[in-house]
């Protein structure tokens, strides 16, 4: 069975393992170097995270260990168009052996939208020197091993509510064996996350060697505040755990609480406990919360016109069954019969008809009022959704711009020497954007985001 826990793909902040590490298909910011680098093409601002944990606490040897990890990441604007991050781990058991690596991260766009990220990282194993080390010949070259690892991502989004991930871990097969070769297996794990509006899941499939792990996690965000996670994780040699975390955002700053019970495999502990805290800079950051803000007011704006044009329907459908079942030609009255010339005559009566709709029209006009009914309380709540969105600050007022923007297009094209970074300038006084015409484009763009003269772009 794999031990090494560090080096696993689940050991960086508490948003992921909050989630059993189903975290390859996540765009998860200053922590997507453990899970797969190639996430980080989605991140929108400089972040930050630190994160401490305690791990396998309670067991009967009194072992303490502890775990730190540190990482940052950031959109690259100029030169080479992506995201990169540099992240650090590491894990000490008490004094007497430790793991640790430092990590640099990149990612970009390769191909109509697939994103590729690769993680070069310096690894290191170390061992404390006591009277019973000194004795085991296993040290006699030395109380520690270091070595160079790369992992490889690949991240695609073929709609805005799926993504698809996958990840190749220790490509290399760095080894850190003392007296012997200890090289770290590859590890593939490859995994798919589908998110509407404000609840997320994932799933993911890892092998690594004759280990595998198969785990899925669910996040869901209210208020656009705070979360709640949870997953599950099995493996073979009947390795499973559960997860639990909490998290909450105020501003810029965000925390992250994530609980580990394994409930078979180990034994004689009362589970794993983690804390991370992340920071996002500039008004960028700033900008991206009203930005997410007034979306979450357009969707219900587009939700409540579409229940209304649904109702408008359903009544025009409703006034032409009323109508078909009145014109139902009804039988003509009988002639009257001649009255002898000594009686009175007097004009006919006309007969009263009473129309009523055949069983069928019926059943079609009560089937039509229920769904009206229904639609006029869907439109309601809408539309409470949406006096409660106006009354946040954020989706009250339209984002901050870095500049003065262009007049409102719908579409560019393209010029000679043009690139999605100066178009983006351009267009909306910020090339910082260029990401965001990117992804209104991405299937028809050439390699790296490349565009061609008379090339017709669709403007987000």
């Amino acid at each position: 069975m794999n031990a090494n826990a560090t080096f696993s793909a689940d050991s960086c902040g508490a948003r992921a393992t909050a989630m059993a590490g189903a975290f390859t298909a996540v765009p998860g910011g200053s922590e997507a170097a453990c899970a797969n680098p190639a996430t980080l093409l989605e991140l929108a601002s400089p972040e930050v995270t630190a994160a401490y944990g305690r791990l396998y606490s309670g067991l009967s040897d009194d072992s303490s260990i502890g775990q730190g990890y540190f990482g940052f990441a950031a959109p690259v604007k100029r030169y080479l168009q992506g995201s990169a991050a540099f992240s650090w781990s590491d894990t000490r058991l008490s004094e007497a052996y430790s793991e640790s690596y430092y990590a640099v991260s990149y990612a970009t766009s390769v191909y109509r939208g697939i994103g590729a990220g690769v993680t070069l990282k310096y690894m290191r194993r170390g061992y404390t020197s006591d009277s019973y080390t000194a004795l085991d010949p296993v040290f006699s070259g030395g109380y520690s091993k270091s070595a160079l690892g790369a992992d490889l991502g690949f991240f695609y989004r073929p709609r805005p509510a799926y993504a698809l991930g996958l990840a190749f871990r220790n490509i290399n097969k760095p080894d850190l064996g003392l007296d012997a070769s200890d090289p770290q297996p590859v590890e593939v794990r490859a995994g798919v996350s589908y998110q509407v509006r404000s609840s997320l899941i994932d799933l993911d499939a890892a092998f690594a060697g004759p280990d595998y792990t198969i785990s899925a996690g669910a996040e869901h965000v209210f208020q656009r505040r705070y979360a709640l996670r949870m997953g599950l994780a099995s493996g073979n040699d009947s390795r499973r755990s559960v997860n639990l975390g909490v998290g909450g955002r105020f501003g810029l700053a965000a925390f992250d609480y994530s609980f580990t019970l394994p409930i078979s495999g180990i034994a004689g502990t009362v589970g794993s406990h983690r804390l991370a805290f992340s920071f996002r800079f500039g008004a960028e950051a700033a900008a991206a919360e009203e930005l997410a803000a007034a979306a979450d007011l357009r969707r219900a704006q587009d939700k409540a016109a579409l229940q209304e044009e649904k109702i408008r329907v359903l009544q025009e459908r409703l006034d032409a069954v009323s109508r078909a079942a009145a014109a139902v030609p009804q039988p003509a009255p009988a002639p009257a019969q001649a009255a002898p010339v000594s009686a009175p005559v007097h004009p006919p009566q006309q007969p009263v008809v009473i129309i009523q709709p055949s069983p069928a029209d019926a059943q079609a006009q009560a089937e039509i009022t229920r769904q009206i009914e229904a639609l006029k309380l869907e439109l309601q709540k809408s539309r409470a959704e949406m006096e409660s969105l106006k009354a946040r600050p954020s989706a009250a007022k339209p984002a901050p711009q870095a500049k003065p923007a262009p007049a409102r297009r719908t579409s560019y094209t393209v010029k000679e020497g043009d690139t999605l970074g100066s178009i983006a300038e351009e267009v909306y006084g910020d090339a910082g954007r260029w990401m965001e015409i990117y992804r209104a484009n991405a299937g028809s763009l050439g390699r790296g985001g490349e565009v061609k003269p008379g090339q017709v772009l669709a403007l987000p």
